[in-house]
């Protein structure tokens, strides 16, 4: 940043002053003092295109600090006192961000962060205890100098002005909270407590992103994201709009609908009367909605269940209650206590008269959730896009409308979920790649213009953190050694060795020295010795020559194989402070030379010379010592060969996997001698790892040892290890026992592919580390916010009647932090928004809203952003030598060698290949000389195979295989367990199974006759696609042979073979090309994204074994009436209660691994950890929030595994879908170029043909200059806006003069669309009105807005008999109206382009969801299908909507599993333990081994479609966002090409002789109506297409063409497209 006439450089790496215009000034030790002190405050005023200057240069010479203003407040200069006193505390210290004010200014905001932090909303209600006055006194401390920081800024800088106090956008923010602060406590003076005045200093905080660099430049790139971000919220608005307007038109009241008692139920007195209507729970949370007569939605009153009491249903009724009453017993048996009656079910089934489905005053959860205006529908709408809890609300609107409600929420879903939001990430992810670009040329650009003083090689990249941590270590030992051994001669009085120590050295041969010539000799040739032509050898030997005479470091040289005229390396210090004369004395040219030798050179020296003895012996006692230290020489290089060969590394890693395997093996209930052994195994091993650390130790040296970082983590571990075993013979130090898992990640040194991941996961740590810190801050900031909003507000009743805090509260600030934290994970943020809804007003959805949209779609995209970012920049660097990798994605060749599945490794292929080779010698003579033959039986010129080749050549053959193939799999969707054995339905589908296994069959045999079975290039098992096919007929096959020999003894075989059936779809994908490219590309990207499952591996088994040594045995609990005074099981058992588990638990591996996965993918995960809070031992009772700590557990794997690793699929499969589309850019590009072209051709016809209007009469010419008008385009999107907002007036119970009004308008409305259509059709005529899309689409509004109108009038003259269903659907027609404004918003139109080139591979994406969904839908009616939800054995997620009962319901429930919506209580309903009488239940219909499959098929099918498809999607997105961007720019290029052309063309011909005045007469015409050249598109490119022109043809008057004399009058853009077209003409 170059600031104006001071002329400094501000560095990022370092200040480095660069003097570029002299500074002189009155003051001369201020101005010095400035110079080397500009604080963040100016240099943010000071912009880069700030002109500096003040006045004239004659005020430069007066003024002590030029880019200041001269005078503040109309008195203040900068040399009078206060505002001289200010300007210094401001600018004291020379290093900028550190000075005196601004470190007291962070410690204050600390402060306040923490005082806010102490809030207690239960307590702090009138502020009576000390604590809070205290407080109190603090706050008003820190309000006093936050004003006084603000009014010192005001005095140094000014109010006013562009470089003045409010010119800067964080000052603005500190002056708005001071100014709150004001407010605040004046209203206090006056008694007046408003509560939303006070929330305002919660912003405080943020006053630190401005003082910490890197979260503020984080901060800006977010605002840099704000106009593309813009357009994506108004996409949003559009679709809130739409979809809000049609649920009101829809639901409006629907969802207050309940079954009330019927009209004339009476009771005799001495009866207790029910309820009025019927309520499934107490506090009717979720309640029965019913559907109206007019209406046919799922349930109507008649579905209401008996009541049940005590476990049985109550089957007495109102008359036998009224004839006991008669004998004068009490109406039901149950109310005398006795149990008999209860037992029988003696009580009254009053359910049975809740008849009538009536609206009625209340909504579902709380008043939440409803359609009755549009502000609650899109509440309901945005609850619905973060799909929690959207289930919910679909079966209510389904149970009170119609079936067939569910569309509009699943293209609410697709739509709002998967496109808009993912367009937010692609959005920051796109920019912020952009921005990250443009902030690195910007520092490159700044390293070059200064010399830096830090390294002689300054372009280059700083070398990773612990090695530059290493060097300055080794440095700093260096010289202290160095320092001590000349104090020791100074002391002796000794003169110091020769050459100071150092070039004696270099003799001797050191072990480290040749081990280190050893291990580098390769690096030797490529790094350390620069081959240069012999002409500049004497270059380089003067340099070293001047060095050695001016500076202590001398010139060193690297022993090599080569002469010293040919390589010379050079070393420089790695701290040239010490030593000016090297920086200077080396130009750019040298410092890349001095690079690599640099670091290495040093660190060997550093390990040298602190290894080797430092005193000299005398030369007797050196034979002895000699002696012995070759022998130990001898013995370390030994060793070092041990170390460092491939079998130790190997014994290793086994080692660590046989560890990992022990630590996983312990689990709940383990017998005795289990543990002992594995204790015995933890002494090995860490014995082993004891003595893999000492032998490197002695092997490499300690500073060699060192400096790999792997090494010290070993050693860390090792060491801890130690300490651990040593600690658990005293009996304690449990807590070390969990760094054991550390050793997993030891793995990661074996495995190249996977280090690589985690080198891009290192270089991404800064920004992750400065995005967490604006994450806590923003989390901080909210979590207080809540509290002064809802503190000690949430509460719930509990069984017994108590009132106690709900768990999700704001009642503390670590509470208060986690529900924050919660609601980011979007866990249950739905009941917190219905619970803050309740307790305060309908306007707390605002701060649930904003949390949401804040942290989830800009914060948390901002995280996935510098992800992607960081695994492109690594690809890019990648792709230069990465020819395997693109070959493994160049389908092309691939479907010429093979059909391109590579499942098969190198490895198989080598061992086939050797099998072959060993049969080839046992082969008869007849197999080679028919080697050609297919399957050794149909010759080439065989005629059958020749027909065989024929039929499969033909063009139907696929299509005819395709229709059979979709035939089949409607047969598979009709399968579903309880079809009767011997009905009609089961004979048809066992038949139609027979005749397609029969196809199959036929199909496989005609391609096997034609190509052959397995001999030559293009047989049938040579193809991947073909093996699949075959297996699948083959399966078939087998099925129908067992089920055929008998198939009720071996059930457990058909069952499998069933379910393998269902696989049959997937032989779509080998005949859909478009689908076979989506499935080739994520074959391809299986390798990386195997490393990174590899990686969530290690962190899953890390965490699930801590889990299970902090859990295990501890998430039982006892299930009982009540169990308030139980303590443990003991307890339990004795009162007759079950003492029973969590279906999530931790009890072993396999468990802590399944509950992981949970909390991965952020569903459930808060009832889990509520869980492991609050367990308190083995067999004891848990006690709500019994050891708060275990949140660092939960949460921790939270933010490493969900939102760190798993995010990293998004970087995976973005980076390898852009290297798979690369080999197709070339095409790509050829493309886009011949299209532009034609267009270019297209536009520049248009141009030089005759205007259609110019043939127009006068007032038919005056209504096409209406029509083509850019204000007519602003007048109706205005009426469009105000028509949007009529129709959301619409509510439920609307008073009837609304009703009046609202009708009204919409025809004054529709009349104006009218209006505007004719005048459109008189203007551009019918052909050409109809050409336009746009036009189309008024049309369509026109008519059916007329429609509509005649519709109503006629149903209120009741003229004829009309359905409110059609008339309601015309109602809700009218939104396409919305539509038209798209026409104008040129931004949003833009990313909706982009949406709609994406929507073919889209679109293949969306047959791979339907084929995913088929074949899991089929599989999980099969396995699920006879799972029973009832009173008796209650379901959590599986409700009479959520089965897999059939094929439909199946399709539905995954998609829900898909959104992630209460997928978890969905398996745990699976995950059924049978009873053990279960043999008898047939109702049950119980399967012991779901217990293993259910698992597997949801973590399977959540994995793919939830972490893979989806993100396959961003990549898609974020590809066309490009795309349409290149487009955008392309066509703006062309325009002003084509522009240029005319305006060039114009002036040519006005020189011409032949072109006068009647075509300039003529011009004049057109020239009242303005240029129309082009204007039928719409107004807004006209507008800038004019300006354009009229710049372009002035300029181009000072261009080639003013040689002709050509005239130099400015020609209107009328005038010149008349002109073009008389030219043309004649």
């Amino acid at each position: 940043m170059t600031l104006g006439n001071l002329g400094w450089v501000a560095m990022t790496s370092k200040e480095c002053p660069v003097p570029l215009g002299s500074i002189s000034s009155a003051v001369p030790g201020q101005s010095e003092e400035y110079s080397s002190a500009q604080t963040d405050d100016i240099i943010e005023e000071v912009g880069p295109g700030d002109d500096v200057s003040i006045g004239s240069d004659l005020s430069n010479l007066v003024v002590p600090f030029p880019e200041l203003a001269p005078v503040v407040f109309f008195c203040l200069k900068q040399t009078t006192c206060p505002r001289n006193w200010c300007i210094l505390t401001m600018l004291l210290n020379p290093r900028p961000v550190n000075t005196w004010f601004e470190r007291i200014s962070i410690m204050v905001i600390l402060l306040n962060c923490v005082t806010l932090g102490m809030y207690q909303p239960c307590e702090n209600i009138d502020c009576t205890s000390d604590r809070c006055q205290i407080l109190q006194a603090f706050d008003a401390f820190i309000y006093i100098f936050f004003a006084l920081e603000m009014v010192v800024k005001m005095v140094a800088l000014g109010i006013f002005g562009r470089r003045c106090y409010l010119g800067d956008t964080w000052n603005r923010l500190d002056f708005f909270i001071v100014m709150a602060g004001m407010v605040e406590y004046s209203l206090d003076l006056q008694n007046i407590n408003l509560s939303a005045i006070r929330t305002v200093r919660v912003l405080r905080p943020l006053k630190a992103i401005n003082r910490v660099p890197s979260m503020r430049i984080l901060v800006n790139l977010l605002l840099d994201t704000l106009p593309m971000l813009g357009n994506v919220l108004l996409l949003c608005f559009f679709v809130f709009f739409i979809f809000g307007i049609i649920g009101v038109q829809l639901w409006a009241g629907l969802l207050r609908n309940r079954c009330y008692l019927e009209e004339n139920f009476t009771l005799s007195s001495g009866m207790t009367l029910p309820a009025p209507y019927y309520q499934p729970e107490e506090n009717d949370e979720r309640p029965f909605i019913c559907s109206l007569p007019s209406d046919n939605g799922i349930m109507s009153c008649n579905d209401v269940p008996a009541r049940r009491e005590g476990g049985r249903t109550c089957c007495l009724d109102k008359e036998d209650a009224l004839h006991r009453q008669a004998l004068g017993l009490s109406p039901e048996p149950m109310a005398n206590g006795s149990g008999a009656g209860e037992a029988m079910g003696l009580c009254i089934n009053w359910n049975q008269y809740y008849t009538r489905c009536h609206t009625g005053n209340s909504n579902p959860h709380k008043g939440a959730i409803n359609f009755d205006n549009i502000v609650y529908a899109w509440i309901v709408i945005f609850q619905v896009i973060t799909l929690e809890g959207w289930v919910e609300i679909m079966y209510y609107v389904m149970d009170a409308h119609s079936f067939y409600n569910f569309i509009y929420f699943i293209l609410l879903i697709i739509i709002g979920s998967f496109f808009m939001i993912n367009l937010c990430l692609v959005v920051i992810a796109t920019q912020f790649s952009e921005t990250k670009q443009r902030e690195h040329q910007l520092m490159q650009e700044q390293r070059a213009q200064c010399l830096s003083s830090s390294t002689l090689a300054s372009m280059a990249e700083p070398g990773d953190c612990y090695e530059e941590i290493f060097q300055l270590v080794c440095h700093v030992l260096r010289k202290a050694k160095r320092r001590s051994a000349a104090l020791y001669y100074t002391l002796r009085g000794k003169p110091p060795p020769a050459g100071g120590g150092r070039g004696n050295r270099r003799g001797g041969g050191n072990v480290n020295g040749e081990r280190h010539n050893l291990r580098h000799s390769r690096c030797e040739k490529s790094q350390f010795e620069i081959k240069i032509h012999p002409y500049f050898f004497y270059f380089f030997i003067s340099i070293s020559a001047s060095l050695a005479n001016h500076c202590p470091h001398q010139s060193k040289q690297v022993h090599g194989s080569q002469p010293l005229a040919n390589s010379i390396s050079l070393s420089v210090p790695q701290n040239p402070e010490d030593c000016p004369i090297c920086a200077l004395s080396l130009n750019e040219g040298v410092r890349a030379v001095g690079d690599s030798a640099t670091g290495e050179e040093d660190e060997e020296d550093a390990v040298k010379e602190t290894s080797k003895e430092g005193s000299p012996l005398k030369e007797r006692k050196r034979t002895c010592f000699g002696h012995c230290k070759d022998i130990w020489n001898d013995i370390r290089r030994k060793l070092w060969g041990i170390v460092e060969s491939k079998y130790f590394s190997r014994g290793i890693m086994i080692a660590i996997l046989i560890n990992t395997i022990s630590m996983g093996i312990e689990h709940h209930n383990q017998p005795e001698e289990l543990t002992n052994v594995l204790e015995i195994c933890n002494i090995v091993f860490t014995s082993m790892f004891t003595l893999e650390m000492i032998l490197k130790l002695t092997a490499f040296g300690f500073f060699e040892y060192l400096r790999n970082p792997y090494n010290i983590f070993d050693g860390i571990i090792v060491i801890i290890s130690v300490c651990e075993i040593i600690g658990q013979a005293d009996g304690g130090l449990s807590v070390l026992r969990t760094f054991r898992l550390l050793r997993v990640i030891k793995l990661v040194r074996f495995m190249p592919a996977l280090r690589r991941q985690l080198v891009v996961l290192m270089k991404t740590m800064d920004n992750v580390a400065t995005f967490c810190m604006l994450l806590m801050l923003f989390i901080f900031i909210f979590s207080i916010l809540g509290m002064h909003i809802f503190g000690c507000k949430f509460s719930l009743k509990t069984e017994a009647g108590d009132t106690v805090p709900d768990r999700k509260n704001f009642d503390s600030l670590l509470w208060a932090i986690v529900t924050v934290f919660q609601i980011l994970t979007q866990e249950d943020w739905n009941m917190v928004l219905y619970n803050g809804m309740a307790s305060t007003s309908p306007c707390a959805a605002l701060y649930f809203v904003a949390l949401m949209t804040f942290g989830n779609y800009v914060l948390f995209n901002l995280l996935v952003a510098i992800l992607v970012e960081g695994f492109q920049a690594e690809g890019d660097a990648n792709r230069s030598y990465s020819d395997d990798d693109r070959s493994s994605c160049n389908f092309e060749e691939n479907d010429k060698q093979k059909d391109s599945l590579h499942l098969s490794g190198t490895i198989s292929e080598s061992l086939c290949f050797r099998i072959q080779k060993m049969l080839e010698a046992y082969r008869p003579d007849w197999c080679e000389s028919r080697e050609d033959w297919s399957i050794f039986l149909f010759s080439p010129q065989n005629k059958f195979r020749l027909m065989c080749q024929s039929i499969i050549a033909h063009k139907l053959f696929d299509y005819v295989v395709l229709a059979f193939i979709f035939s089949n799999c409607i047969t598979v969707a009709l399968e579903r367990p309880k079809i009767l054995q011997g009905s009609l339905e089961r004979v048809f589908l066992t038949i139609s199974n027979y005749i397609f296994t029969a196809i199959f069959v036929g199909e496989m045999t005609l391609k096997v006759v034609s190509m052959g079975l397995y001999m030559g290039e293009q047989a049938y098992l040579r193809s991947s696609w073909n093996v699949l096919d075959g297996f699948l007929v083959f399966v078939s096959l087998v099925d129908i042979v067992v089920s055929m020999a008998g198939g009720a003894k071996i059930l457990g075989v058909l069952r499998v073979l069933r379910l393998l059936r269902t696989l049959r779809p997937l032989r779509v994908i080998s005949r859909a090309p478009g689908l076979k490219l989506v499935v080739e590309t994520l074959i391809t990207s299986l390798k990386p994204i195997g490393n990174i499952v590899l990686i969530c591996c290690a962190f899953f088994i890390i965490f699930g074994i801590l889990g299970v040594q902090l859990f295990k045995g501890k998430f039982f609990y006892c299930f009982g009436p009540d169990v308030k005074n139980i303590t443990n099981k003991s307890d339990c058992l004795q009162a007759n209660y079950k003492w029973v588990h969590h279906k999530y638990n931790f009890d072993n591996l396999g468990q802590a691994l399944m509950s992981l996965f949970v909390l991965a993918s952020k569903d459930g995960w808060v009832n889990i950890m509520y869980h492991g809070l609050d367990a308190v031992g083995v067999d004891q009772q848990p006690v709500t929030n019994n050891n708060p700590w275990m949140l660092l557990y939960f949460i921790s794997f939270l933010l490493i595994v969900s939102f760190f690793v798993l995010n990293m699929f998004v970087g995976v499969v973005v980076e390898n879908f852009h290297k798979c589309r690369q080999h197709q850019e070339v095409e790509e590009a050829k493309r886009r170029e011949e299209k532009r072209q034609r267009r270019m051709e297209k536009k520049r016809r248009k141009a030089h043909k005759l205007p259609y209007y110019s043939s127009y009469g006068h007032m038919r010419l005056m209504i096409h200059t209406l029509c083509t008008n850019h204000y007519l385009d602003l007048i109706i999107t205005f009426i469009i806006c105000i028509n949007v907002i009529t129709m959301s007036l619409e509510h439920y119970n609307q008073p009837h003069s609304l009703d009046l009004a609202l009708k009204y308008c919409n025809y004054f409305f529709t009349s104006t669309f009218v209006l505007e259509s004719i005048l459109k059709l008189i203007a551009f005529g019918v052909r050409r009105f109809f050409k336009d899309r746009w036009n189309q689409l008024d049309l369509a509004i026109v008519l059916l807005s007329v429609m509509g109108i005649t519709l109503e009038e006629i149903e209120i003259s009741a003229a004829l008999p009309i359905n409110p269903t059609i008339i309601r659907i015309m109602r809700v027609l009218r939104i396409a109206r919305v539509l038209k404004l798209l026409k104008m918003a040129t931004g949003m139109r833009a990313l909706l382009d982009t949406v709609v080139q994406a929507l073919p591979q889209v679109g293949n994406l969306g047959l791979l969801f339907m084929l995913l969904f088929f074949i899991y839908a089929a599989l999980g009616v099969e396995l699920f299908g006879e799972l029973v939800c009832n009173e008796d054995y209650p379901c959590e997620g599986m409700s009479r909507h959520a089965t897999f009962e059939n094929f439909g319901m199946a399709f539905l429930t995954l998609f829900q599993v898909s959104t992630g919506d209460n997928w978890n209580g969905i398996m745990k309903d699976t995950l059924r333990e049978c009873p053990p009488d279960h043999g008898t239940d047939v109702d049950y219909a119980c399967n012991p081994s779901l217990q293993f499959i259910s698992p597997m098929y949801f973590v399977s099918f959540v994995l793919t479609a939830q972490f893979v498809l989806i993100n396959v999607v961003v990549a898609v997105l974020m590809k066309h966002l490009d795309d349409s961007n290149k487009e955008a720019q392309e066509e703006a290029e062309m325009d002003a090409e084509i522009e240029l052309e005319l305006a060039q063309g114009t002036l040519c011909c006005m020189g011409t002789p032949g072109c006068g005045g009647a075509g300039m007469e003529k011009g004049l015409v057109a020239a009242g109506s303005g240029t129309a050249v082009g204007k039928e598109r719409g107004g807004a490119r006209g507008e800038k297409g004019e300006g354009r022109m009229r710049h372009t043809a002035a300029t181009s008057h000072q261009g080639p063409y003013n040689s002709r004399n050509s005239s130099r009058t400015l020609y209107s853009p009328a005038q010149v497209s008349v002109c073009i077209c008389v030219c043309v003409c004649m």
